[in-house]
């Protein structure tokens, strides 16, 4: 499979922003699965959960991959078009939608003006009780994210108030403040952090944000990064 796996990143690669999602979990995690027709696939990996990935731009052949495959309950990084032919058959009991945006290799970063280091996983419980996505966080997760990825941490009178790390698939995410020390810059600290740590690595930053979460939104726009597309995570219905 490791062949497989080279050949097809190879050519995922060859448009690597509609990608970059799916580049990141083939590189980051286990794959169990791929089943291919033309140039189009379903990508199976394990992660927290074994999640399905896919890389097509035709609904009939999506709708052949999905009947060749044993029955998924998890898709990541679905395009909107993807939705109906997912859910045609069975109901989606929860469908996460984001706006992916990433930034260009050409944009300037500022250097960190505070200290930041890195999570450690005695972090682990304080990270999922503050999050507002808890129900999509385990601590087996985010033990796995700090252990395996770049993150990034503000400490503050030995208090953890600002954090971020990247998700299964490389984005950056689970970035954090505590609410008594938000507008103070320690968001786009943390952001400049591990924007810093992902170009050392030879890595794009993305990030995939709720779009009703327009600070976060705002944050990354001033730091120059560029609007991609809309796309979602779904859990269908057993």
């Amino acid at each position: 499979m490791e062949t497989d796996l080279n050949k097809i990143i190879n050519q995922l690669k060859k448009d690597f922003i509609t990608n970059i999602s799916v580049i990141g979990f083939l590189e980051n995690n286990e794959i169990t699965e791929i089943i291919e027709l033309n140039n189009s696939y379903l990508i199976k990996g394990l992660s927290d959960v074994e999640w399905t990935y896919i890389v097509c731009n035709n609904p009939d052949e999506l709708k052949a991959l999905l009947e060749k495959s044993v029955s998924s309950n998890y898709f990541a990084s679905v395009e909107n078009w993807m939705i109906p032919i997912i859910t045609e058959k069975r109901k989606a009991e929860w469908i996460l939608t984001t706006m992916r945006y990433y930034l260009p290799d050409d944009v300037k970063v500022p250097e960190n003006k505070k200290e930041v280091i890195p999570l450690t996983t005695d972090h682990i419980g304080y990270i999922i009780s503050q999050s507002n996505y808890k129900q999509f966080l385990s601590p087996a997760y985010v033990e796995e994210r700090i252990n395996k990825s770049i993150s990034a941490a503000i400490i503050k009178k030995d208090k953890l108030i600002a954090w971020g790390l990247t998700h299964d698939d490389g984005a950056l995410g689970s970035l954090h403040v505590l609410d008594e020390y938000r507008k103070k810059g320690y968001g786009k600290e943390i952001l400049i952090s591990l924007i810093h740590q992902n170009r050392k690595l030879g890595k794009i930053s993305f990030a995939q944000i709720e779009e009703k979460n327009q600070k976060a939104i705002n944050l990354i726009e001033k730091l120059g990064f560029v609007r991609d597309r809309q796309i979602s995570w779904i859990k269908l219905e057993q």
